[in-house]
């Protein structure tokens, strides 16, 4: 018989979400002069991996309570899992003038999140 330690995953779920409620950088895509992926698109995938149900509750929670950074991460999550939720959120983050902190290959800047929100609109970042 196969015993799976469901508060082990649970735990591993909780540290993913508060990093990524807090992360500092969005980057989807390699980053940085070695082109690696940041800790935030680990945490990211790792919460996507989740049952839908799990996912979904889980970047709703993000959007809600997470910095910028983290609201870009669940926008784009809950573009995939659930694409009527995801338009009433991007009207949200469009209405906005907030500035997000993304990094782009070698190169970290600050921008609106709603020019963000649009890129993640038009599927410019592999998901």
């Amino acid at each position: 018989m196969l015993c799976i330690g469901v508060g082990r995953a649970d735990e591993k779920l909780d540290a993913a979400v508060k990093r990524l409620g807090s992360v500092s950088t969005f980057a989807l895509g390699g980053v940085g002069f070695a082109g690696v992926i940041s800790d935030g698109e680990i945490d990211f995938k790792f919460v996507l991996s989740q049952s839908m149900p799990i996912a979904l509750a889980t970047f709703e929670t993000l959007f809600a309570t997470g910095n910028l950074q983290a609201k870009a991460y669940a926008l784009a999550g809950i573009k995939r899992l659930r694409p009527d939720r995801y338009r009433t959120l991007l009207a949200t983050i469009l209405a906005t003038t907030n500035e997000v902190e993304v990094m782009r290959g070698c190169v970290m800047m600050h921008e609106p999140s709603r020019e963000l929100a649009k890129e993640i609109d038009e599927g410019k970042f592999r998901l």
